[in-house]
């Protein structure tokens, strides 16, 4: 295989690629711990870019307090103020949402509450609060209540982590939480309500974690009893992707009903759909992390467990095979991250088509922080199918598997990944089965082809089918023009 050129480790990192990041890790996920509705004006304060930008997805027509102009690009509302003496008519705002560790904003501004406003402030954790911030505002990945915490998110420490977030020790970590009035009238509080309801019993929330799809995330909720992931949708396309992760599972199960012998699926608890919101309820999967944590080593075991599984998926779930069209077919949504991209890329993706692979069903995000390993002969449990497709080459999971390997080890982009494996061919995906025979047996443009069609679905697979905005450019900036580049000077 012809090498390309040093992957593009030293690249200035644009302004688009910043946000891009911040926005992966920081989704502002409380904000569906807000009120729906407010009953009048919404006032933004000393929030940073990137939570203020989320928070204007549910209160579009919110005031921003505090903010650069030069840092809220598009936002129509915006005043300046000194973090002191408030600009606003006392009385005239029924939701205030304020960073308030300073301990200064929120005083400032309550006068200018409404009778019955409501005040949600981030706190210091050694003041009141309802839910804790892990890690913090700035790099948030979870708001975490009594309960929690995560079972398993790549290392021990991370889950020291989450349990302290669930102790009174927290308080004395100089961390942050979340003040707010619970329970309200919230997303949150109504699936709930709408949990609850189904199971004949009161459902606790105990905390929520989301990805960079705004319209998606996860409750883990305790309710008679049992430990589930609800997970909810509140957008048409998060509902969409919400569907396909129930379409796959009812599909896959009856492909060999309960004689699966590398993967197990989620235990499906309860499910419904009302005022907009859709959720579905699954039995909270559990996992010793000491264990967890040395399967997932660059040489640990648990990367076998991830070949296998796509290699069954490949045999029990084949589609068909791929054709001339094919390309565009894969290629939804790259208009919205990568416009100008998109004629080089199909041509790139081309020679999957030309060579007819086989195709089957993928489950498209198959990385360690989907995967619970178990004692053998149990299977492993795989979740979060919402990103399955039935169109990719057979085997396709064992690409991105070892995407995630190489991301996990080498502390890369995913794009710079695939252009390391592109130069390196590691032993570990050399022998799998992808498009209907081993990886090395395809010739250098089809291996390139398969590479660049896993970091067209990684980078594409949240975009929600919308408009191109600095986000969704920046996560094609930071994955998939690398790739393209590099591919381009080894022809």
């Amino acid at each position: 295989m012809k090498t390309y050129g040093g992957a593009a480790r030293h690249r200035p990192v644009s302004s688009a690629v910043r946000v891009a990041q911040e926005y992966a890790r920081h989704p502002a996920v409380w904000r569906f711990l807000l009120p729906r509705q407010a009953s009048g004006p919404v006032v933004l304060a000393n929030l940073d870019e990137v939570t203020t930008q989320n928070l204007l997805q549910s209160y579009p027509a919110a005031l921003v307090l505090g903010q650069p102009m030069a840092d809220l690009s598009g936002v129509t509302r915006v005043a300046i103020w000194d973090g002191r003496r408030s600009p606003l008519r006392q009385g005239s705002v029924a939701l205030l949402v304020c960073d308030d560790r300073d301990g200064i904003c929120a005083k400032a501004l309550a006068p200018t509450l409404a009778d019955g406003g409501e005040c949600v402030a981030i706190v210091r954790s050694a003041q009141p609060y309802c839910f804790a911030l892990f890690p913090t505002p700035e790099q948030l990945r979870a708001v975490i209540g009594t309960g929690w915490p995560l079972t398993y998110d790549g290392s021990p420490r991370r889950w020291l982590g989450y349990w302290l977030a669930t102790t009174r020790i927290w308080g004395y970590l100089s961390r942050s939480g979340l003040a707010l009035r619970w329970p309200n009238e919230s997303v949150v509080d109504a699936v709930l309500d709408q949990v609850g309801a189904t199971l004949g019993g009161r459902a606790n929330l105990c905390g929520l974690i989301a990805g960079r799809g705004l319209g998606q995330f996860t409750l883990r909720v305790r309710c008679e009893g049992r430990e589930l992931a609800v997970r909810v949708a509140v957008t048409p396309d998060s509902a969409r992707r919400l569907r396909n992760h129930q379409r796959v599972l009812a599909d896959l199960s009856t492909r060999r009903g309960s004689a699966w012998n590398s993967v197990a699926f989620p235990d499906v608890v309860a499910a419904g759909n009302a005022d907009g919101i859709s959720w579905a309820a699954e039995r909270w999967v559990k996992l010793p992390v000491i264990r967890a944590s040395r399967s997932w080593r660059p040489s640990g075991s648990g990367w076998d467990a991830l070949r296998a599984i796509a290699s069954e998926l490949a045999a029990v779930a084949g589609t068909g095979r791929t054709d001339a069209e094919w390309s565009r077919r894969w290629a939804t949504g790259l208009d919205a991250v990568t416009p100008g991209l998109v004629a080089e890329v199909l041509t790139g993706l081309a020679p999957i088509g030309a060579a007819n692979m086989t195709t089957a069903w993928c489950h498209g995000d198959l990385w360690p922080g989907n995967v619970f390993l178990r004692k053998p002969p149990l299977p492993p449990v795989v979740i979060d199918w919402e990103r399955a497709r039935p169109d990719a080459p057979a085997g396709l999971d064992a690409v991105y598997a070892e995407l995630c390997r190489v991301v996990m080890h080498r502390k890369c982009t995913f794009g710079d990944a695939a252009i390391w494996i592109a130069r390196s061919a590691p032993a570990e995906l050399a022998g799998a089965e992808v498009g209907g025979k081993p990886f090395a047996s395809w010739d250098r443009s089809e291996q390139q082809a398969l590479l660049l069609a896993t970091v067209i679905h990684y980078a594409t697979g949240e975009n929600e089918g919308t408009q191109a905005d600095r986000w969704t450019e920046g996560w094609g900036a930071m994955n998939i023009v690398p790739l393209v580049t590099a591919m381009r000077g080894s022809r």
